[in-house]
């Protein structure tokens, strides 16, 4: 095989495989997106409230595809029990804290309907001296940022 020949063959597997590598990151990028984009509950500004209570349930909701899981608790405060969605799962799980049936804590989000269900989409929850920030005050979610938060 003469030396040109073999310049020519490492070229085409080097396109193929420069092909290959561009698609991948790609495909990956499109997934990523996918993750800041389909976990959404509505959150509105103007619906604030802030409530105390215990944590009876922890759950995961059960859309069909994994960025739409998300994480809620069920918040028993005073005579009622109301569902507090924190955020999609693969946040949640990646955070420091997590809560567990029995915990006390305090509650800042906007009370809205979903799913014809009063619900709480939490910005903020603190438990004893632990302090989580979910969304900003317009309801801008932290993982769209992707990092931690404390």
């Amino acid at each position: 095989m003469k030396t040109q020949d073999v310049f020519k063959k490492v070229q085409q597997v080097g396109g193929g495989l420069a092909l290959l590598s561009a698609a991948g990151v790609a495909y990956a990028v499109a997934r990523r997106l996918n993750h800041r984009k389909g976990y959404e509950r509505p959150f509105d500004p103007k619906k604030i409230v802030e409530v105390k209570g215990e944590v009876i349930e922890v759950s995961n909701s059960q859309e069909n595809k994994d960025e739409k899981h998300g994480v809620y608790l069920i918040l028993a405060i005073e005579n009622e029990q109301i569902p507090v969605h924190l955020g999609p799962l693969w946040y949640i799980t990646r955070q420091p804290h997590h809560f567990k049936e029995g915990d006390k804590i305090e509650v800042k989000g906007s009370k809205v309907t979903f799913k014809n269900t009063e619900i709480i989409v939490a910005s903020e929850i603190r438990k004893e001296k632990m302090q989580m920030r979910l969304r900003d005050e317009n309801g801008a979610p932290m993982w769209q940022s992707w990092r931690k938060v404390s």
